[in-house]
């Protein structure tokens, strides 16, 4: 066990940034930590040396932990990796960029066959961030709901893309999309193409 990055993302845009180089008390920081429920409490406390920061929980969009060893939290079933991605590689690699190669929604999948989708997460606040999340696809009726249920807990955590793991505030998730969507259509959707994101005046 080594040092260890603690980044402290608020609604606001705001980063603060804490560190630790004590080994022993980097493994007693981790060992502290449960990803789906470092959002549970009211408050989240660092104390250094000098100084005490705390923050309202329900305030924070996110929480980076860089450093070796970190655990290896585990995802929802069928969910076997989820990886943050910049924006332009998002597009690249999503087809965004290029709609005349855009995977259709009910493109068919058979049960136990891997896939990557696509996902875009938007916080409160407005920060937005990409992910690649690989699946198992499971039984038709069982596809929607494993997605959805990743989106609807406490808290979900990935990869960062230079080394760490970041953990999300789902209380704080304004939107998420997925490309490509699952095939199966909810019955309370609205049946209409995404055309464009603006911004109200």
């Amino acid at each position: 066990m080594h040092n260890m990055e603690i980044r402290i993302h608020t609604q606001s845009g705001s980063v603060e940034t804490f560190f630790q180089d004590n080994p022993v008390l980097v493994a007693s920081i981790l060992k502290g930590i449960q990803s789906t429920k470092v959002f549970a409490t009211n408050i989240i406390t660092i104390a250094g040396d000098y100084s005490l920061t705390t923050f309202v929980a329900s305030r924070v969009n996110r929480v980076d932990l860089i450093s070796e060893d970190l655990p290896l939290w585990k995802h929802p079933d069928d969910i076997l990796d989820m990886v943050e991605l910049a924006e332009d590689e998002f597009q690249e690699r999503s087809h965004l960029n290029d709609p005349a190669r855009l995977e259709r929604r009910r493109s068919p999948k058979q049960a136990g066959e891997f896939a990557v989708v696509f996902v875009e997460v938007e916080m409160t606040g407005g920060t937005r961030i990409f992910l690649a999340a690989k699946i198992k696809v499971g039984l038709p009726a069982e596809r929607l709901q494993r997605l959805r249920t990743l989106f609807c807990a406490a808290a979900a955590h990935f990869r960062m893309r230079q080394g760490g793991t970041a953990i999300l505030n789902l209380k704080n998730l304004v939107r998420f999309t997925l490309n490509p969507g699952p095939d199966v259509t909810p019955i309370d959707a609205w049946p209409a193409h995404h055309l464009s994101r603006g911004v109200e005046s």
